[in-house]
């Protein structure tokens, strides 16, 4: 049940062949891998192994039950109340619960058996679409009912998330950076095509079938996804450093503060660097993407879904070139994979200066729009899992869940700034600005990814 929804951000959402030497280092500041778990491995290709695929098939039908339920809502809401706001202020409203509890929800990641939170919150996830399902066909529509469910989902969200994040490290640490970096590959494939999917499919069943029969296709994902988590073997986190008495939950978050600011400011200062790239980005594609094409532009809403559909498909396509290349990534490739992800803002930003017409320039800002996803997928596949695995396995998940709250507040900071923007300047000027602070994180981050390049 990850809540990924926004493929472009580096989000704790990589590469070499220093794989021996960089597992070496990161084994000396972790606890021994033959604790985190008690999976086996085929020989051939740890992500063969039974547990990973579990893992993988019960996050991928969570998230597509997930994501079929968002856009049903949306449709529904859309319906009943002619407001297209109206279920994106619900939204918008989630999101904080998800940024305050997700620390929380590492806490627990690092106390408790992993596999028993993702099979606990995916159970309640379908209790509670059960719960909602039954009380719209007693008293109908009712958006403050829509709005407890979803915010509700989100909570439970925000206790998964760093439970997935952390268990990736717990099953592949031992086999060091390249397998960790393929590990993550075939996750974010997953959720790329489970988000993608409701999209194409999600109109087509409403239309069919209304909304109660999609929301029994969302209660039965995560009846699914629950049962196939429950044969994942994973052992309890060790917390033997902890002696006799278990920290508080708010000792545990200071600790891994510390551990951040303190032990790995590396690691702390990636986290900076990956919140400002997210505010960057998600304001110039999250917001801007859709007012230049409908506002600007002036296409109509079929054009601007085709659009949309085109990103969504590069997003795919970037999970799977970035899985291709896993094994040939490294660290010291993070500041060139941002330079990319400027670059492809340039073009854009230039085509709104030279006297073209707006089918050329919605052709550039589409190409240049999903080439800034395939290179999104490259800055993730090789920052997060160097971040796993510098991580000892007492703080991954306080430390994911830190680091997933901290660019979750710099999507609405984003949105904001970039609504503000597109409304005072020209479609130029904040392209060209969206390039230059790519730019400017590309150089930024060189001396960051020298202090990781162990880990990656």
């Amino acid at each position: 049940m990850t809540r990924t929804d926004n493929p472009a951000s580096v989000v704790p959402t990589a590469a070499p062949t220093r794989a021996a030497a960089s597992s070496t280092s990161a084994a000396s500041f972790t606890t021994p891998p033959t604790n985190s778990t008690t999976s086996s491995t085929p020989p051939h290709s740890p992500l063969l192994s039974r547990d990973f695929i579990l893992l993988v098939a019960g996050q991928g039908i969570s998230l597509f039950g997930n994501m079929m339920l968002r856009f049903a809502m949306s449709m529904w809401v859309l319906d009943e109340t002619g407001s297209a706001t109206a279920f994106a202020s619900v939204l918008a409203v989630s999101i904080i619960p998800t940024i305050a509890l997700s620390p929380f929800g590492g806490v627990l990641a690092d106390r408790m058996n992993r596999r028993t939170i993702m099979v606990a919150l995916d159970a309640a996830s379908g209790v509670l679409v059960l719960a909602g399902m039954l009380a719209f066909a007693a008293f109908g529509f009712s958006l403050a009912a829509i709005a407890v469910m979803q915010i509700a989902l989100a909570v439970l969200g925000a206790f998964e998330t760093p439970t997935v994040q952390a268990a990736l490290p717990q099953m592949f640490r031992a086999h060091g950076p390249v397998i960790m970096r393929q590990a993550m590959a075939v996750i974010n494939q997953v959720q790329q095509l489970s988000s993608l999917l409701p999209s194409f499919l999600g109109g087509v069943l409403y239309a069919a079938v209304g909304i109660r029969p999609m929301m029994t296709v969302t209660i039965v994902s995560f009846a699914v996804a629950a049962a196939l988590e429950c044969f994942i073997r994973l052992a309890a986190p060790d917390r033997t450093a902890d002696g006799d008495r278990l920290p508080t939950p708010i000792e545990d978050l200071k600790n891994g503060l510390h551990f951040l600011v303190y032990e790995r400011p590396a690691v702390f200062q990636l986290a900076l660097y990956a919140a400002a790239i997210n505010l960057v980005t998600i304001g110039y594609s999250g917001v801007g993407f859709a007012y230049t094409i409908r506002t600007v532009l002036g296409f109509d809403a079929t054009v601007y879904g085709i659009a949309d559909g085109l990103v969504g498909v590069a997003g795919v396509a970037g999970t799977l070139i970035a899985g291709l290349c896993a094994a040939r990534l490294s660290m010291r490739y993070l500041p060139a994979a941002t330079a990319v992800f400027a670059l492809t803002a340039l073009p854009q930003g230039v085509a709104f200066v030279l006297p073209i017409g707006p089918n050329a320039r919605l052709a550039v800002l589409v190409t240049g729009t999903c080439l800034s996803m395939i290179a999104a997928c490259f800055t993730n596949l090789i920052a997060v899992p160097a971040i796993q695995l510098s991580t000892p396995e007492a703080m991954i998940g306080k430390v994911m869940a830190m680091f997933g709250a901290l660019c979750m507040c710099a999507q609405p900071l984003g949105q904001m700034m970039y609504g503000w923007a597109y409304d005072r300047m020209p479609v130029a000027a904040v392209l060209l600005a969206s390039a230059a602070a790519l730019a400017m994180g590309a150089v930024a981050v060189i001396p960051i990814a020298r202090r990781l390049g162990n880990w990656g």
